[in-house]
């Protein structure tokens, strides 16, 4: 069967919901939703674009990332290539490459833009420490979780992004790699033959566009496309409950160095056994379902 995304991220009004409408239909329940217009209180909405920023910071040098030469074992750490910052948004504005910039630190360069925002009331319990994504047309980012287990607030401001959402109940069948919070599957080229587990995986899917803010729930999955050159920013609030604050934590620290340490020592041979073990859990998943499956099939009362 096909990759089952048919489903849309609902699109609510951001300028007008509540806190209370917010919490009670989104936060609590960890339901994904795109509030349009939820930053238009603020200055970044319409000051934010590619001639700001190149006027205001265009002469930092950063650090840019390929993703054609990702490492499907790997977490990205060091940068492919640097140039200027006025040189990259000219290239991602007008012409395709395979570069990105992401948690870029933009107010560490430019602390003053801090006051082209605020952190909407609609919740609390904001990390305090923005950071920004760049990326020309076509670049992806790969199927992962957030290390950290927070919620997430991705605001768009130049370009589209195409956005797929899976909950973290459909790890094994997205074979999450163990140690690390990376799947090797390529939802946009499904192979059902060496992955059968995504014949079973349910997601969403949808569109970000200017000054729209996707709040991204704590583990979700996701795998976002740039369909436009473009960028936006992201903020955080802490874990909802207390066992996903605690695993965001040993993310962060036990399982990052477990992982970095065993890919020194066994290098290849220790990626190829996370793939082992995700293959083993899929596989489980997958009998699971079936047996499921088959004993609805086999108890449903027949209608006379």
């Amino acid at each position: 069967m096909p990759l089952d995304i048919t489903t849309r991220i609902p699109v609510v009004d951001g300028e007008n919901i509540t806190r209370r409408e917010f919490e009670e239909q989104f936060l609590k329940p960890q339901k994904p939703v795109i509030l349009r217009g939820l930053w238009k209180r603020y200055p970044a909405y319409t000051k934010w674009n590619y001639a700001f920023f190149k006027q205001a910071m265009g002469d930092v040098e950063v650090g840019l990332f390929s993703t054609k030469q990702a490492d499907p074992g790997k977490t990205l750490t060091t940068p492919t290539t640097k140039m200027k910052f006025s040189d990259y948004l000219a290239l991602i504005e007008k012409e395709p490459t395979d570069l990105r910039l992401f948690l870029f630190p933009v107010f560490k360069h430019k602390p003053e833009l801090l006051h082209d925002f605020g952190y909407p009331d609609i919740c609390s319990g904001y990390i305090k420490l923005p950071f920004m994504f760049f990326g020309p047309k076509g670049s992806i980012t790969r199927m992962h979780q957030d290390i950290d287990m927070s919620n997430v607030f991705l605001t768009q401001f130049e370009g589209k992004k195409r956005v797929v959402l899976f909950a973290p109940d459909q790890s094994d069948l997205l074979y999450k790699l163990p140690f690390n919070v990376h799947s090797t599957v390529d939802i946009d080229h499904p192979d059902y033959e060496q992955y059968p587990g995504l014949n079973y995986v349910v997601g969403m899917e949808g569109i970000l566009e200017y000054g729209d803010t996707l709040f991204m729930p704590s583990g979700y999955w996701h795998h976002i496309e740039y369909v436009e050159g473009g960028f936006g920013l992201s903020v955080r609030t802490v874990a909802p409950t207390w066992s996903q604050k605690l695993r965001g934590a040993y993310y962060l620290t036990v399982q990052k160095t477990i992982d970095q340490t065993m890919r020194r020592i066994l290098g290849d041979k220790w990626f190829k056994w996370k793939k082992h073990v995700a293959e083993n859990r899929a596989n489980r998943a997958i009998e699971l379902i079936e047996r499921e499956q088959d004993h609805n099939q086999h108890h449903t009362p027949a209608l006379y």
